[in-house]
């Protein structure tokens, strides 16, 4: 999912002195409380958490409906684990259905009613137990694919090779209901790329361009649908020109059909490198139906499969003799 700029100011929070604080000015504690959760807010919109404001008060109201807890509570649940779906204490998960808090996993922290804090965990942070019990169809993976042969290797360049563009690769903890999304960077970091070359790999520092969030809780299979959907939007020019002229900026061309480009790349990529494994709904629903070709480009739409397959063979991401003249033509 390619996302959009968005900005919010937050002015619900309230803040208090526990015994244990020093003094303070409580204007001031208040004021910095506004601004830590507006902080936070506001990434979570930029980063494509949420898609918009009104993307945003429609899954508060979800997770209201869903877990019965207040609307702040269900804000405090989107910043901490976007995605989330459904959402209960360890306990009740081992009871319920003898799942267990997956290794590595950070409960989220919620206001507890009549109490200080209270500790809770997303479908996507529990696995099955000894003696585990299906989950209901509606708490399962709705991205779920069959796995396929190799597809982690060919994920692991894909993300590794996409640094020579200016895209870091970072798995993320977006809950079962959010596969993915990407975004421009505006941190100024680098990251170190490694290019396989004979006789000796070389090493670069490069400027990081381009942020993919990967959720890390899913398969291979999974991510690799995902990751070529994501580069896909870099590649076709969604987010702005390459500083090389590699591919042109495109960022004026409407979202169905930045949505519908995306898709093809994935489903050339995905059908390479995974034959006969079917693509979830997420990544084929501009295809259920004849789409409407207005607006796409098919020469930009096979250059970025082209460019994902090459760079998933682990071997130096140079672009073909060409490319560079074709961007500037086209």
């Amino acid at each position: 999912m390619e996302v959009e700029q968005f900005s919010f100011e937050f002015e619900g929070v309230e803040s208090g002195q526990s015994s244990g604080d020093t003094v303070e000015d409580p204007v001031k504690k208040t004021n910095e409380a506004k601004k830590s959760i507006g902080y936070v807010l506001d990434a979570v919109l930029e980063f494509g958490k949420v898609t918009g404001f009104a993307d945003l008060l429609d899954r508060i109201a979800m997770l209201c409906f869903a877990t019965g807890y207040s609307p702040f509570n269900a804000l405090l649940m989107l910043l901490q684990r976007p995605a989330a779906t459904h959402v209960l204490p360890a306990h009740q998960w081992q009871e319920r259905y003898g799942f267990v808090i997956r290794p590595g996993e950070q409960p989220m922290v919620l206001l507890q009613p009549g109490g200080p804090l209270m500790f809770l965990l997303d479908v996507s942070q529990v696995e099955p137990g000894a003696g585990a019990l299906p989950l209901p169809i509606h708490l399962s993976n709705p991205y779920a694919m069959a796995d396929a042969p190799d597809v982690d290797h060919a994920v692991h360049w894909i993300a590794e090779n996409a640094k020579f563009d200016g895209v870091r690769v970072t798995p993320a903890p977006l809950g079962t209901g959010f596969a993915g999304c990407v975004s421009r960077s505006r941190s100024g970091a680098t990251q170190r790329l490694t290019v396989r070359r004979r006789p000796l790999p070389e090493a670069h520092d490069v400027p990081v361009r381009f942020d993919v969030e990967l959720n890390r809780s899913y398969s291979p299979t999974e991510k690799l649908a995902t990751i070529a959907h994501e580069l896909g939007h870099v590649y076709c020019g969604h987010l702005g020109a390459d500083r090389d002229d590699h591919w042109k900026d495109r960022s004026a061309v409407d979202r169905d059909t930045r949505e519908l480009e995306a898709e093809s790349v994935a489903r050339v990529v995905f059908a390479s490198l995974a034959p006969g494994v079917q693509l979830p709904d997420h990544l084929s629903q501009y295809f259920a139906e004849e789409p409407d070709l207005a607006g796409a480009s098919l020469e930009a739409v096979l250059k970025a499969a082209g460019r994902v397959l090459d760079i998933a063979t682990g071997w130096g991401p140079r672009w073909k003799s060409g490319d560079q003249k074709s961007a500037k033509s086209t």
